[in-house]
């Protein structure tokens, strides 16, 4: 993504590192994006930039969410379908945002960027680190 002008929302610690490089590397994205979507709100970019840069958190997630839950397919996670739920939810939160967004029903805010940061750290330190647990114990 671009280099944030504000100081970032979203800070990448070793303490979220899954042990498994892509799903490390996504997540790392998403930071990288939430980050430059604050940046974006702060520094009161245009509708063009902010839609951009939400399209590409909405591809990233779609991306980084169909991953995961190929890995946890492949391994039988017995906990998948409860965890594909929880990536569901967000899906369809950020999608509908999307939308309002377009059609100018709302505004992205500094207290969406703090929800995106906050979901995407509890769920890396829960699920995510759950998830991993059983493919390394398998």
């Amino acid at each position: 993504m671009t280099t944030t002008l504000t100081k970032p929302i979203a800070a990448w610690h070793t303490a979220y590192e899954t042990g498994n490089l892509e799903v490390d590397t996504q997540h790392q994205e998403l930071f990288e994006i939430v980050n430059s979507l604050h940046d974006a709100v702060i520094t009161s970019r245009d509708f063009s930039v902010l839609q951009e840069i939400l399209n590409c958190l909405t591809n990233h997630t779609v991306e980084h969410f169909h991953t995961e839950e190929a890995l946890m397919m492949s391994a039988n996670y017995p906990d998948y379908e409860r965890h594909k739920q929880i990536h569901d939810y967000l899906i369809a939160k950020v999608v509908n945002l999307l939308h309002k967004f377009r059609d100018r029903e709302a505004s992205i805010t500094t207290d969406i960027t703090q929800f995106l940061t906050e979901w995407l750290t509890h769920h890396i330190k829960g699920e995510d680190q759950k998830m991993i647990q059983f493919f390394q114990n398998k």
